[in-house]
């Protein structure tokens, strides 16, 4: 028995479909939220009781404005902020940019080459100048594209990695770094850009297949007359394609185990052009199947070369210069002195071709880098530099790994992770800029090195009063931009000062987002960073996603003009539909390719709900246009419910305490049961960092369950003014939206505020599965009427007939007695009339154990209906066989495909189940 119904409060808001559009207008409503969430960001509170949930932004470049992997990458960073706030931890989304050393260098010095200046008529501190200004006036545009985004950042928290803070803390580590002996100075060859006249880190370097030559070059043996006389060659074939770099070689190596070459270990070999002659070696490095077999060795201008002349102990003189032109030196011949690397090239080759020594010139596709900035080819050249020891810190961040500390999304990444740790070499640290975090090294006029004391770390040496009585000039030099991106995830929380409030609360941070293209350069130096100078990995999870392509699956270029700006799919489809296909599109790390359709899809969607919601706002405004906030929906809700069970259910969210009311019609319970069985689902995806496969599980029940079947299969009982149904829309729609709020934050946030809500939607709590709510009768039960209204559709259509045409049928079966139950939801929803039998000759359709019959006699022309039927049937006949032939040609099953194997296969199953249903109806006219 329930209470009498209570007397409504008056609400605080009245619900009316008309305060809503007649479609979703993302123009209109999402940029005032926009503006609303970067005006009041989402504080996270260092001193709540509450579990943290970090996660800091890969800081995008001062320089940079959105790109689509940007916006891909901040989608799936704020689907999991929002997600984890409502869950109720203390989440901190931690925005912020990188100085990006070369880049924003390159745009300042190119504005003052058109005033006619240079860097270096300002001098250093005047240009730093300019560079600051440059920075607050034009820098930083792509943190207002990340607002309009939506992002639910932490604005107050904002950092720039040449802040003071963060400055700070790049001195700290440098210093830290030095005095254990990691940081060292010294020759080693690293990557030059001619152009911008300094070294590159390898995320630095756009890796390009051209087309070039291979030329086999003739090195002769110490005695080639004694060689011939002997029966052997007189010269040793080398195969190179930078015969511009032979004047540096300083041996040719051969594997020690291969059999051609074991004779010449020891020997020595002239280098062409030249009286020259080096040694030849073995050396485990050379791979004995590949080219010819032996390998010049230059150690100035090759990594592998570099590392074996290490092991050797050879001379590595370089004949490059830093602006890409042959060296002068002595053992540049001097025909080729000066010359530009590629025009020495075509001389050398030239040179070759006259003195014999060309033995072969063939087209060879060659990978060369080119410098990201400039564009320029790289040069590898030995240079003195800052490097750091990495390989202690590598040991630390496997053992970590082993451990179980970190975790890498998806599980494959974690070998291509260990793969490179093992296998790491030294990083160089320095580069010849003036924007970015000048390295704090002194050197007195003999050349000794001078770093601040671990004690004093923040005193310049040359103010050190231990210093006084030296002249010490500092190290032009800069840190690469990676040095300091390195520390991001804890100098943007205080770090060095570890008694921070930030520090302790939110680190370590809890998940890292990002390409999969920076695991090396960025991601794996932020785990050897934690470790090394916190002593703890930096994050516990690592969720990798794939690169951003074109629709034909290419990167995207300026260069290749097949760029896609995402701010014109934000005006063309709105940011919720671009949110909505950046997470849909989101697969297992998998690289994503460009598809305008997953854009028109979630634009579809978002208005397929805010139709919902409209639809659901006039029912409501039309039967109880108090039922607006969370205490009014629970004073309209408990109003069904025993008195014994109120207080109890006061303590649950709303859809616990409308199942417990004791007028829902089976839809109601369906929809209720669904719903947290789909809400257990998506929180388990989302659990598992699967955001794509948590999207598409909540769009295919909002669309398909809520919308097409039990919006449609409600109206009755809204008609007929059944409260239940009534609360239960409401409920079921409030609770769609927290789940879909965390990828589509507009217009979940828009229709919440519709329904009476003062509170935002982003601050309320997350859905809680509960197994109360399981209603396997209800699904069972609402699944024959499914059954019965496809069956009804299916047999308009085979009788010719429209989806609006009234059709008399008769359902058979187990079922049917739940379906003559629900007749008018059946009837409503396929527009047919439920009748107790048929007489006659029938048409049945048989869906999921639930027989539909419809009438002949009277729907249709039986002669003409007939005819067709037999035209069909030979169609089938026709598909059979065709079928049947191509699985009986052995040539067709040896080439094809698996998977269209398969397909014909089906389609001879499926072709014959329907021709055996329609000859036995049409036996029925025998």
């Amino acid at each position: 028995m329930t209470d009498p119904t209570p007397t409504l409060p008056e609400a605080a808001e009245t619900n009316d479909a008309s305060t809503l559009a007649k479609s979703f207008d993302p123009q209109a409503v999402e940029p005032g939220w926009a503006a609303r969430w970067r005006s009041e960001p989402f504080r996270a509170d260092a001193t709540s009781g509450k579990e943290p949930f970090t996660i800091v932004i890969p800081p995008p470049n001062v320089t940079g404005s959105l790109h689509l992997g940007h916006a891909l990458d901040n989608t799936l960073i704020d689907t999991l902020i929002r997600y984890k706030r409502m869950q109720g931890f203390e989440a901190l989304y931690l925005p912020g940019m990188d100085h990006a050393g070369i880049s924003t260098q390159v745009v300042v010095e190119r504005q003052l080459r058109e005033q006619g200046a240079t860097r270096h008529d300002l001098g250093r501190e005047k240009f730093l100048d300019n560079v600051w200004d440059w920075k607050q006036e034009s820098g930083g545009m792509i943190l207002n594209q990340l607002a309009r985004l939506g992002v639910s950042a932490d604005w107050t928290r904002e950092r720039f990695t040449m802040d003071e803070g963060l400055s700070r803390a790049v001195r700290h580590q440098f210093v830290k770094l030095y005095h254990e002996g990691a940081a060292y100075r010294g020759e080693r060859i690293v990557n030059w850009d001619p152009a911008a006249q300094t070294t590159l880190s390898e995320l630095e370097i756009d890796r390009e297949v051209r087309k070039g030559k291979m030329y086999t070059l003739s090195y002769k043996l110490g005695d080639p007359q004694a060689a011939a006389s002997n029966g052997e060659p007189g010269e040793i074939r080398i195969a190179t394609v930078r015969p511009e770099t032979i004047f540096a070689d300083q041996a040719i190596a051969v594997h020690p185990q291969d059999p051609r070459f074991a004779h010449l270990v020891g020997q020595r070999a002239r280098i062409p052009l030249t009286d020259r002659t080096v040694p030849i070696i073995a050396d485990e490095a050379v791979e004995m199947e590949f080219g010819v077999g032996a390998l010049k060795i230059t150690p100035a201008h090759d990594p592998t070369d570099f590392e074996v002349g290490e092991r050797h102990g050879l001379a590595r003189p370089s004949v490059i210069d830093l602006h890409g032109n042959l060296t002068s030196d002595e053992l540049v011949p001097g025909a080729f002195q000066g010359m530009e690397r590629f025009a020495a090239r075509k001389a050398v080759v030239a040179a070759l071709t006259e003195s014999g020594d060309l033995l072969e010139e063939k087209d060879h596709d060659t990978a060369i880098g080119l410098s990201e900035r400039t564009k320029v080819p790289v040069e590898p050249i030995v240079s003195e530099q800052w490097f750091v020891r990495m390989k202690p810190f590598a040991d630390q961040v496997l053992a970590g790994l082993e451990g179980g500390e970190m975790r890498l999304v998806p599980e494959r990444y974690g070998k291509v992770n260990r793969d490179w740790l093992e296998n790491i070499r030294d990083w160089n640290i320095s580069r010849q800029l003036w924007w970015g975090h000048q390295i704090p090294a002194w050197y007195d006029e003999e050349g000794n090195v001078y770093v601040p004391s671990p004690e004093k770390p923040d005193l310049d040496c040359d103010k050190d009063p231990r210093y006084k009585h030296l002249n010490l000039r500092r190290d032009p030099d800069v840190f690469d931009t990676w040095f300091s991106s390195n520390l991001w995830p804890f100098s943007t929380l205080g770090w060095p000062d570890t008694d921070s409030e930030d520090f302790r609360k939110f680190y370590p941070t809890q998940v890292l987002v990002t390409g999969y293209d920076i695991l090396f350069f960025w991601v794996a130096r932020m785990q050897m960073a934690g470790y090394g100078l916190t002593g703890q990995a930096p994050f516990s999870t690592v969720m990798l996603h794939g690169l951003y392509l074109d629709a034909k699956g290419q990167k995207m270029s300026k260069s290749k003009g097949n760029g896609v700006d995402p701010l014109n799919l934000f005006d063309e489809y709105g940011v919720d539909a671009s949110r909505f296909a950046f997470t849909f599109l989101s697969t297992g790390g998998q690289d994503i390719k460009h598809d305008p359709r997953r854009f028109e899809q979630g634009r579809n969607f978002a208005n397929k709900l805010w139709n919902a919601a409209r639809f659901a706002l006039l029912r409501l405004s039309e039967a109880a246009p108090g039922l607006g906030s969370d205490d009014e929906l629970t004073h309209y809700v408990l109003n069904a419910v025993n008195p014994r069970e109120k207080e109890t259910l006061r303590s649950r969210d709303a859809l616990a305490m409308v199942r417990h009311r004791e007028d829902l019609t089976l839809a109601d319970r369906w929809i209720i049961s669904r719903l947290d069985a789909v809400t257990a689902e998506a929180t388990a995806q989302l659990g598992a960092f699967d955001i794509g496969a948590a999207i598409r599980t909540l769009y295919t029940f909002t669309w398909d369950e809520f919308c097409d079947w039990y919006i449609e299969a409600a109206k009755p009982a809204l008609a007929a003014g059944n409260l239940g149904t009534l609360v239960t829309l409401k409920a079921v729609l409030e609770h769609i939206l927290k789940l879909l709020h965390p990828f589509m934050p507009f217009v979940t946030s828009e229709l919440y505020a519709a329904l009476g809500h003062r509170r935002q939607l982003a601050l309320h709590s997350w859905p809680r599965p509960d197994p109360a709510l399981h209603d396997a009768e209800a699904v069972r039960a609402f699944s024959a009427l499914r059954a019965a209204v496809d069956g009804a559709r299916s047999l308009k259509s085979e009788l010719g007939l429209s989806p609006q045409d009234r059709l008399d049928v008769a359902v058979q079966g187990d079922l049917a007695p739940t379906v003559t139950e629900n007749a008018r939801v059946v009837e409503a929803i396929a527009r047919v009339t439920l009748v107790p039998e048929l007489a006659g000759r029938t048409l049945s359709a048989v869906e999921r154990g639930v027989t539909v019959l419809a009438p002949l006699e009277g729907t249709v022309d039986i002669a003409d209906w007939v005819g067709k039927q037999k035209k069909r049937l030979a169609e089938f006949d026709k598909q059979i066989r065709q079928a049947q032939g191509k699985l009986g040609n052995e040539g067709f099953v040896a080439r094809a495909p698996a998977e269209v194997i398969e397909e014909e296969r089906r389609r001879v199953a499926d072709f014959g189940a329907q021709k055996e249903r329609l000859e036995g109806v049409l036996a029925q006219f025998a």
